[in-house]
């Protein structure tokens, strides 16, 4: 699209703005302003106005209003009072036209950047404050609420503690409860051997009950004689072998204690009193007999080794020795694993993505030990590839050669110094001062051949030490390498520098 210059503008001055004004076909509705020391540049498509104004303007106090069919510009002259012969220079060629023009957008980029970063900080100092403020009133809230819980959990804690003063006191002083048992502790089963001592017990506990009611209540000649005829009419009655062997029993015992007993005891009268009382109860009453009887037998079972046993659940198991087991030797080998955990089939797409990514690290870094050719492997090669990186600039890719060095020969002193500066050179300020001190114990014995070479390790530990805060320990080793190397410009610098930062007088 062609660019109309427009030329038909008119402009008129006071003693402190200069007033132009430059008419328009239409209204514009967007126009381009570039308006900077002595240059201004409107655009509106197709309509361009520039001009070479014969003074300097002050474009912060200037200004510019669009009207229905012109453009106003009011500009505020530099120089105020000084009256203008003309608007613009005449006569400039095309050379120096651009010279202005470059100059103006320079300035005007430089102005914007300026503005730009007054603006940001501006910004942040904003944000800053309205953060302050909001941590003020957060705090202030906090407190308050605080506050509250104190003060509601002082109420609590009183209440609490007045319940209990009134709780503490008995509500029946007097009265004294009894204890109950308790019927869900835990009884442990009973074993084999509790049961046959219990029953053992048993057996004899009744027979020395029946030989005490014996001994003690030695029963009359006439009880004794209705006993034995009740236990004819009985066996008669029944016709049991049992009850008959039973029967033969008692009638024995009754003959050896009818010896025992006197034969002039009662009369008649008195057994047939006897014969009266006795009531159907008594005779169903169960006879001690037979729990003696059982007794014996089940002593008689245990003597024989035909008891049976039971609960055998409860029972602790039979514990079998095994025999010594024959001593051999296992060979194991384990596969190589660059993780400390177990190898796991669902994470091994992200172990081997992660490990291209720390091998892709390594190399941009320097090189990685297994593309080494066999030559290569050579720890004089690697320091002289570490000094290559060095001097380049590529500290990691040193540390990496002169560490891969130490790996196949850690008895060579010169990769730890030109690690130690490779650190250094890094930050790494810690591991700089174990590399110099690593390298002071390999350079024994100390002769001539290795002077220069503990003066700068010597050095380097003492501005390492300095710069971590330990002039102390940093200055004796700059002062022990000046000793060893009395000429070195650089390390007396050095010391000088260190003793008047840390305020060390000599």
């Amino acid at each position: 699209m062609p660019v109309i210059i427009i030329k038909d503008y008119t402009w008129r001055q006071t003693l402190d703005y200069v007033i132009i004004y430059v008419p328009f076909k239409r209204r514009p509705k967007k126009v381009d302003f570039l308006v900077i020391d002595n240059y201004i540049k409107a655009s509106c498509p197709p309509f361009m106005l520039e001009l070479f104004l014969w003074a300097n303007i002050i474009d912060q106090e200037s200004s510019c209003t669009l009207d229905e069919d012109k453009v106003i510009f009011s500009l505020r002259k530099t120089d105020v009072g000084l009256e203008w012969p003309k608007l613009e220079l005449d006569e400039l060629d095309k050379d120096v036209k651009q010279s202005y023009r470059d100059r103006a957008i320079e300035r005007i980029q430089t102005i914007t950047k300026e503005r730009e970063k007054n603006e940001s900080e501006k910004r942040h100092y904003l944000q800053r404050e309205a953060v302050r403020v909001q941590i003020d009133l957060d705090t202030a809230v906090l407190n308050k609420i605080s506050a509250m819980r104190d003060s509601h959990r002082r109420e609590a804690m009183e209440q609490l503690e007045d319940w209990r003063s009134k709780a503490e006191i008995p509500m029946l002083k007097d009265e004294q409860g009894t204890t109950q048992k308790n019927l869900k502790a835990y009884n442990r089963p009973i074993t084999d051997s509790e049961i046959l001592s219990n029953e053992t017990n048993g057996s004899e506990r009744g027979r020395n009950d029946e030989e005490l009611q014996g001994g003690c209540n030695e029963p009359d000649r006439s009880e004794l004689l209705y006993k034995d005829e009740f236990s004819k009419q009985e066996n008669r009655s029944i016709g049991s072998s049992e009850i008959g062997s039973d029967t033969r029993h008692d009638s024995e015992s009754i003959v050896i204690k009818e010896s025992n007993v006197s034969t002039d005891s009662e009369s008649n009268s008195d057994v047939e009193s006897y014969h009266k009382g006795i009531n159907d109860e008594t005779l169903r009453k169960p006879s001690s007999k037979k729990i003696h009887g059982r007794g014996k037998e089940l002593i008689d079972k245990i003597l024989n080794g035909k008891l049976r046993r039971l609960n055998k659940i409860f029972d602790e198991p039979t514990k079998a020795i095994p025999l010594p087991r024959k001593s051999g030797t296992i060979n194991i080998t384990f596969s190589e694993r660059s993780f400390p955990t177990p190898a796991r089939e669902s994470h091994q797409l992200e172990e081997q993505e992660w490990l291209e990514k720390q091998a892709e690290a390594r190399r941009q870094t320097g090189f990685v030990a297994e593309d080494l050719r066999p030559e290569e492997r050579d720890p004089q090669w690697l320091k002289d590839k570490g000094d290559e990186f060095f001097k380049a600039g590529n500290h990691l890719g040193a540390i990496s050669a002169y560490s891969h060095g130490i790996k196949l020969s850690d008895k060579m002193a010169s990769l730890y110094v030109n690690r130690s500066a490779a650190q250094y050179a890094l930050g790494n300020y810690y591991r700089c001062v174990e590399d110099c001190s690593k390298a002071l114990q390999l350079m024994e014995p100390k002769c001539e051949a290795n002077r220069e070479s503990r003066a700068r390790c010597h050095a380097r530990q003492g501005a390492a030490l300095c710069k971590l805060s330990a002039p102390q320990h940093g200055i004796p080793e700059l002062e022990a390498a000046l000793k060893l190397a009395p000429d070195n410009e650089s390390i007396k610098r050095d010391l000088f520098v260190a003793k008047q930062y840390y305020n060390i007088k000599d």
